[in-house]
């Protein structure tokens, strides 16, 4: 087979972005050198020339090291800084995003039979929606899980080490992938080769989130709305999933119980809100 010939004016714009690229790569190389020689603390300044390195950023390639070159930087002066950059790289890069593909075969796996209001498979009509309005890999992860230690026999604990269970299977068998494609369309972030395994802290988020996010640890709608206000995590799952919820087209003939219910979730979305603003 011969090989392929793309034509002269796609190949010259391939050779300009690739000159492009490298030349970014330089000079951003050199700004972290001298973001460090002068000690510069001003993150927004810095990050006006370090964001064009997000324009061709992948894994383990020589501008994902610089940014994390960049980070290491900005972690001598603002750790907590540092850590939402390094997070935010996780997720883009698609480290983590498996753990997202783990919850949603466990999620899929303990609703198994169980239909929403409208009749519909409880997993596709409301679990996987929640999940994939999350906008990184715990808020997917919470989302898809939201639910389980409520309506299934299972505590927090067993369900995430389901989850870990899964993670480790796949990272035994690094050569099958065929995971990925059951919810690939779902998630849009492709997995990267690598897996960088959630950290304890994280777990403990997420399995916090979860605690609050069960009703039935709280002796009031009131006090599980209140406790749900003071944890991000948990209040922007809550929020995607009021957000499916007082979506009632599922339902083909609405009662008066439901238009009731729907009035409920919007004032405590409305209430919710205005806590993701502050």
């Amino acid at each position: 087979m011969s090989n392929i010939e793309f034509p002269s004016d796609l190949r010259n714009l391939l050779q300009n972005v690739a000159e492009h690229q490298n030349n970014q790569l330089r000079l951003c190389k050199t700004l972290v050198e001298g973001f460090k020689a002068t000690k510069e603390q001003d993150i927004s300044y810095m990050d006006g020339y370090m964001d064009t390195l997000l324009d061709f950023i992948e894994p383990d390639s020589d501008a994902e090291a610089l940014y994390l070159d960049y980070i290491a930087h900005i972690a001598t002066f603002n750790p907590k800084k540092a850590k939402e950059y390094i997070e935010y790289i996780e997720d883009r890069l698609g480290y983590k995003i498996h753990a997202a593909y783990a919850a949603a075969y466990v999620a899929r796996d303990l609703h198994r039979g169980q239909k929403d209001k409208g009749n519909k498979d409880y997993f596709k009509s409301h679990l996987l929606p929640v999940g994939k309005n999350g906008i990184n890999w715990k808020e997917k992860v919470v989302g898809l899980l939201h639910d389980a230690a409520e309506d299934t026999p299972n505590d927090v604990s067993t369900i995430l080490q389901l989850v870990k269970s899964y993670l480790e299977k796949w990272n035994n068998n690094p050569d099958d992938r065929s995971w990925i494609e059951e919810f690939e369309d779902d998630f849009f972030t492709y997995p990267a080769d690598k897996c960088h395994l959630p950290t304890d802290e994280e777990w403990e988020e997420v399995a916090t989130a979860l605690q609050l996010l069960n009703k039935q640890t709280a002796s009031t709608r009131e006090e599980y709305l209140s406790r749900i206000s003071t944890n991000e995590l948990a209040l922007k799952v809550k929020l995607n999933d009021l957000l499916n919820n007082m979506d009632i087209s599922r339902i083909s003939r609405p009662t008066g119980k439901d238009q009731e219910r729907l009035k409920r979730y919007k004032r405590e979305y409305e209430w919710l809100l205005q806590f993701s603003m502050k």
